[in-house]
């Protein structure tokens, strides 16, 4: 949670990019802080996911 509060100066969509592409990457420890959030996610939906974010930021 403490991601989404950052400084006011940075943008949400921005950092949950971030956070969705370390996922595909199968990074541990993002799996371990934000896993819970992609339960049942398919890789293709994350990277569907990660596409509509891109075109929002």
């Amino acid at each position: 949670m403490e991601r989404w509060l950052a400084k006011s100066d940075s943008h949400p969509l921005a950092k949950r990019l971030a956070d969705l592409s370390l996922l595909l990457e199968n990074d541990a420890g993002a799996w371990e802080r934000y896993g819970q959030f992609y339960e049942g996610w398919s890789h293709k939906e994350i990277v569907e996911l990660v596409e509509a974010v891109k075109h929002a930021v």
